[in-house]
């Protein structure tokens, strides 16, 4: 059975965005303080150490939320790592309490941008590898779980690899270290400016199209599809660039967007493209990639996923590289990232400062050992203590073995407790 920390704080703090605005760096957003909410059955308390600010985050600030009538400020951030601090109860609840963790789907009302979240245990929290420290798995499931999607459904569609836009981004950075290593699939990157092919060929990309300052970028992209037998573009950017790619897709071609960082929607479509030559124009949600071939197959496809993503999240091709705030400083640090541009770092807002992270990460670590003496005992309780210090918490360790069941055996577990 799963232990429970009886005791947290009654209140925390989070991000809400209070009005949106097309110019993204006049939106106001603010720090609120609330209840800290409560698991039920089933569910899962995370004492959420860092999430990251995705474009798929930011890119609801644009939307402008109605002037003419009050409406309640909106919860801000949908992924994020932490530890399980509580059980709703349950046995898959219970047995998570004291694991670190990613989590998703967090439930309406709530956002990962918090101090604490609750989630369903089953289908919202990811259990960490112990080698993984858990502050850098705060992006451990947008963009990874996307990388090895686009990857899937290319093999899927019979394309021995595929065309990716934006491909500087840390998705694409990501899909090209994931991808070097396949055999029989060719990657083509395209990015707008050299500086980031440059980044991309220092990873070992081997095929990367700039399209600034380059009038033939379409030839060369036509050729090198043409070459390797390209039939998938994914693409991010949308607008104009949409018209482009599925006029150079070979026929019964698949093009997908999935964003639209130029802030237009998908133009430029001849439909001559579409009727006599057959090329799909589809969109890719990961949502929808994970869960649309029904509950056992989606059960298959996310373990197969995470095996391949999460034990790389610390220095291998799912990690990130990260830009770290508070939540007093995030929307400044936003801001000045907003202005320069998010090539090769993500911002990441931290809830716990690093040095005590170093330390949990350590402690928990220790605990992970054949054998978990006094000694260790005792430096958890100091790491732990050390985090919840601002709550004014005083907590004790100790230890369970757990069996995980996306991994091959069992590893022990922390569980923690409010020592009075």
């Amino acid at each position: 059975m799963g232990g429970n920390i009886s005791k947290v704080p009654e209140t925390m703090k989070r991000l809400v965005l209070v009005q949106g605005n097309s110019d993204i760096t006049k939106v106001q957003i603010k720090v609120e303080e609330i209840d800290v909410p409560q698991p039920k059955s089933g569910q899962v308390l995370i004492r959420v150490c860092a999430a990251p600010v995705n474009p798929s985050d930011y890119g609801i600030w644009k939307r402008a939320i109605g002037t003419e009538e009050k409406k309640d400020p909106i919860p801000m951030g949908k992924e994020g790592s932490g530890i399980v601090v509580r059980s709703g109860g349950g046995m898959v609840a219970n047995r998570m309490v004291g694991k670190k963790v990613g989590f998703v789907n967090i439930p309406h009302g709530q956002g990962s941008y918090s101090e604490y979240v609750v989630v369903t245990a089953m289908t919202g929290a990811f259990p960490l590898p112990e080698s993984v420290p858990v502050e850098a798995a705060a992006s451990f499931f947008v963009n990874p779980y996307t990388a090895y999607g686009i990857w899937e459904t290319s093999v899927a569609r019979g394309s021995p690899g595929c065309v990716h836009t934006a491909a500087a981004s840390q998705l694409g950075q990501m899909l090209v270290k994931f991808t070097k290593d396949k055999e029989n699939f060719t990657l083509i990157n395209v990015v707008r400016r050299q500086e980031q092919a440059d980044i991309l060929k220092k990873i070992g990309a081997e095929h990367v199209v700039v399209t600034g300052n380059n009038e033939n970028w379409k030839t060369e992209l036509k050729k090198l599809m043409d070459e390797h037998k390209i039939n998938c573009a994914f693409d991010c950017i949308s607008g104009e660039m949409t018209g482009d790619l599925v006029t150079l897709m070979p026929n019964a071609g698949n093009y997908f967007t999935y964003g639209g960082l130029s802030g237009q929607p998908c133009s430029g479509i001849n439909p001559i493209d579409m009727i006599y030559r057959k090329v799909k124009v589809e969109g890719f949600f990961l949502t929808s990639w994970l869960t649309g071939t029904g509950q056992l197959n989606m059960i298959r496809r996310i373990n197969r996923a995470s095996a391949a993503i999460l034990p790389a999240l610390d220095n291998g091709w799912s990690s990130s590289q990260f830009k770290d705030c508070t939540l007093d400083n995030m929307f400044e640090e936003f801001c000045k990232m907003w202005a320069t541009g998010f090539t090769n770092q993500k911002l990441r807002i931290r809830m716990v400062n690093e040095e005590t992270e170093v330390e949990i990460n350590k402690a928990v670590a220790a605990a992970a050992e054949d054998e978990v003496n006094e000694e260790t005992e005792v430096e958890i309780n100091k790491a732990v203590a050390a985090a919840a210090e601002d709550e004014g918490e005083k907590i004790k360790i100790s230890h369970d073995v757990a069996f995980k069941i996306n991994w091959s055996g069992p590893e022990k577990k922390v569980k923690a407790e409010v020592a009075e």
